[in-house]
C-alpha cells in the first residue's frame, strides 16, 4: 500500500519523467533531476517503480497497458490508486515514444561512464581527478556549498582538489565524507566498499544515525544499515588505477571473479582448481595475457570455447 508520501513522490516521477522526455539533451534539467532523484528514499522508490513499469510496459496498446498497470505493484483501493496509474501510464506512454526507447535508469543517465573493461581519468572542475574503473557509471553535481558524486554503478579512485566546500559521495548504501585526500569507492550488489589510502573518510550508511570515520589504511564494507566488515587495505589495491591487478595469496576462483570484471561473457574456473593460490600482477586491459601467465605458473590449462567463454581446468 502506497502511502501520501510515496503518492506525492509517483506524481514527480512522472512529472519529472515527461520534461526528460521533451528536453533529453538539457544539462540543467538533467541536474535538477539528479537533485530531485537524491534527495529522498521516496523520490529513488518512485523513479525506480516508473522505469521498471516503462521496462515492463514498452510500446503496449494503450488497453493492455493499463491491464499490466491494475496488476503492479502498486496495491491500494480506491480512486487514488487509479489516479496514480493514469499518470503513469501516460508519462511511461508518452515518454517512450518520445525518448525513442532511450535507457532512463540512472546508470545509463549519468554523466560519465565506462564501458566494460574500459577505465577513465576525468579532472572535476574544482581540481579533484577520479579514476573510473571499468563498467562503471558516475553523476557529478556542484553548487555553491557541496560538491557531490553519486556513484551508479563500478568503482572510483578520487583525489581530492583544494575547496572549502564538503566533499561527499553517495552510493546506493548511504554517503561519505572526505577528510582527506585519496580514497576508493566501489559499488557492490547490496553493498558499499570504501578503501581510504590517504588521511580519512567519514562513512554512514543511509539508515544509520551517526557516522564512522574510516581511516588511512583501512577499508570498510556497509550496506544501508550498517558497518559490517573493517579491515586492513590489502597490498596493491590501488594498482587497479595503472590498469594492473596485484595479488597476493588469492584463491584462483576469487581472481577470476576480478577479472571477469573487466571483460564480456563467461570467465570462471573449474571446482576442482578454485583452491589453488596465485600471487603477482595481472593486466586488466589484456587479459588474454594474464591467462597465460596463470597458466604458465599453475597445474591448469585454458579452455576457450569462444572469444566470450574462457574455464581454466586442471592440466
Amino acid at each position: 500500500m502506497t502511502n501520501d508520501a510515496q503518492r506525492q513522490a509517483l506524481r514527480h516521477a512522472a512529472e519529472w519523467f515527461a520534461h526528460l522526455c521533451a528536453n533529453p539533451d538539457d544539462p540543467e534539467l538533467r541536474t535538477q533531476w539528479r537533485l530531485w532523484h537524491a534527495r529522498s528514499a521516496e523520490h529513488e522508490w518512485a523513479w525506480q517503480q516508473l522505469t521498471e513499469l516503462q521496462a515492463r510496459i514498452g510500446n503496449m496498446p494503450q488497453q493492455l497497458a493499463w491491464a499490466v498497470m491494475e496488476k503492479s505493484t502498486l496495491r491500494e483501493s480506491g480512486p487514488n490508486r487509479r489516479t496514480v496509474l493514469k499518470g503513469l501510464l501516460l508519462g511511461v506512454g508518452t515518454c517512450s515514444l518520445a525518448w525513442q526507447g532511450y535507457d532512463v535508469a540512472p546508470k545509463w543517465m549519468a554523466d560519465v561512464k565506462t564501458r566494460v573493461g574500459e577505465q577513465r581519468q576525468e579532472t572535476l572542475p574544482d581540481g579533484t581527478l577520479v579514476v573510473l574503473d571499468t563498467d562503471t557509471a558516475l553523476d557529478v553535481i556542484f553548487n555553491a556549498s557541496t560538491r557531490l558524486l553519486i556513484l551508479r554503478a563500478g568503482e572510483i579512485h578520487v583525489t581530492t582538489g583544494k575547496d572549502s566546500r564538503p566533499f561527499l559521495v553517495r552510493s546506493a548504501q548511504g554517503e561519505l565524507r572526505a577528510l582527506g585526500t585519496r580514497f576508493a569507492v566501489r559499488q557492490l550488489d547490496g553493498l558499499t566498499r570504501l578503501s581510504v589510502y590517504n588521511h580519512a573518510v567519514a562513512a554512514r550508511p543511509e539508515k544509520a544515525a551517526d557516522e564512522a570515520v574510516i581511516e588511512q589504511g583501512q577499508s570498510v564494507t556497509f550496506d544501508s544499515q550498517r558497518l559490517l566488515v573493517t579491515q586492513a587495505l590489502e597490498s596493491g589495491e590501488e594498482a587497479w588505477t595503472q590498469g594492473r591487478l596485484v595479488v597476493e595469496g588469492w584463491r584462483l576462483d576469487r581472481l577470476m571473479g576480478e577479472l571477469q570484471r573487466y571483460r564480456s561473457g563467461y570467465l570462471g574456473c573449474a571446482p576442482e582448481v578454485s583452491h589453488l593460490r596465485v600471487s603477482g600482477s595481472y593486466s586488466l586491459s589484456k587479459i588474454e595475457v594474464t591467462l597465460d601467465t596463470i597458466a604458465r605458473s599453475l597445474p591448469v590449462r585454458i579452455q576457450q570455447r569462444t572469444r566470450y567463454w574462457t574455464r581454466i581446468l586442471p592440466a
